[in-house]
């Protein structure tokens, strides 16, 4: 397919394009300008979104979910920007000042916004936080947000003081993590081979190498060197927080960055067997009977917990298989450094923290107690 540009009209920025026969025209950002650089990114943002919902079936004939909110604008008094007067104006402007892509806005940027609609709190007021019924990590990840927010604003000179600083975390009570043992692990596959024959592919690509769903979710048969014999994790196929049901947006990873997985034999032989005789090198390697990108929220509610409910395992998340296997490497003598690189993690903090309980685990002395 022709590849989707922005187009000066004007001054501002078009999108133009042909879907089924049908000819589209639309400027996704109000007010934005062609020769303003983050509007112009921010629109191939947008373009590239659209090409990738095509090729996956995905496309919204409404454009509504393609469609950005005006934007919030700085009020002009002579020669100078006015301050902002609420949480609101300033959080916008700060925003705006990242450059974010569209699908990272759309998440946790798009998610405090709204709590900030919600409670419309004066500039300096933290109270309306503070008092929040939310879960400890949300509040935490929440005030972190504001307190660079609040940061930029001081830098340049729009507030006094950042008053977020004055906050303090809530406590979070990390779970226990219980991975599936060897024998769960038999029995969940031989579930899925009974139950949902068509995602049992999926579920052993998962727990063989313990990569995030949203990252099995996107690979494409491009990424499978069965010469070389390694899978390449380099992007994911993530929920589109604009958008629900199978709409999904391509990003890069969680990190940003990729790993090579060099592939068992028996991965190997599971991916041979699911390749379509005439697959073409961009089509996704897993997907719903229908050919779709798979759901994670639909796969769980709809396999996950029938199978699991069927064949007696406790219910643990689907994420829990990435748990299953970097237990299982670390217990088979995988350095540390070497599960970090495995899951994708930049360094291995994250490693240590989640799974230091099972790394160099010494046995209780030899005491005489009889």
């Amino acid at each position: 397919m022709r590849e989707i540009k922005p187009v000066n009209n004007n001054g501002s920025i078009q999108l133009k394009f042909s879907v089924g026969g049908k000819r589209y025209s639309f400027n996704p950002i109000p007010g934005g300008q062609f020769t303003n650089h983050r509007d112009f990114k921010t629109v191939q943002a947008i373009a590239s979104q659209i090409q990738n919902d095509i090729l996956a079936k995905n496309f919204d004939p409404t454009l509504d979910r393609y469609r950005l909110t005006p934007k919030q604008q700085p009020i002009q008094h002579g020669s100078q920007t006015s301050k902002p007067q609420t949480l609101l104006e300033l959080w916008d402007y700060w925003v705006d000042s990242l450059n974010l892509s569209v699908a990272t806005r759309q998440h946790h940027y798009k998610a405090i916004r709204q709590q900030i609609i919600k409670a419309n709190p004066y500039l300096m007021d933290t109270l309306w936080l503070s008092q929040s019924n939310l879960a400890p990590a949300t509040f935490n990840q929440r005030r972190g947000y504001l307190k660079r927010c609040y940061r930029w604003a001081v830098s340049k000179n729009l507030v006094t003081s950042n008053p977020y600083d004055e906050l303090k975390n809530h406590r979070v009570y990390v779970k226990s993590i219980k991975p599936f043992t060897s024998t769960e692990i038999k029995v969940i596959i031989r579930g899925f081979e009974e139950l949902a024959i068509h995602y049992a592919p999926f579920v052993k690509f998962l727990l063989a190498t313990g990569v995030r769903t949203s990252e099995a979710i996107g690979l494409r048969w491009c990424h499978v060197d069965f010469d070389q014999g390694f899978v390449t994790i380099q992007e994911s196929l993530s929920r589109d927080w604009a958008g629900n049901g199978y709409q999904r947006v391509r990003k890069e990873t969680k990190t940003g960055g990729s790993r090579h997985l060099g592939m068992t034999e028996e991965l190997r032989l599971l991916l041979w067997s699911i390749k379509p005789p005439k697959s073409e090198q961009d089509s996704l390697v897993f997907t719903t009977v229908k050919g779709k990108p798979i759901d994670d929220g639909n796969f769980r509610e709809r396999y996950w917990v029938k199978v699991l409910t069927k064949v007696g395992v406790d219910y643990r998340r689907p994420y829990t298989t990435r748990h299953t296997t970097a237990s299982h490497a670390i217990d088979q003598g995988t350095p540390v450094t070497g599960v970090a690189y495995l899951l994708g993690h930049s360094d291995t903090r994250m490693v240590m923290q989640t799974y230091g309980h099972l790394v160099n685990r010494p046995e209780l002395p030899n005491i005489p107690i009889r």
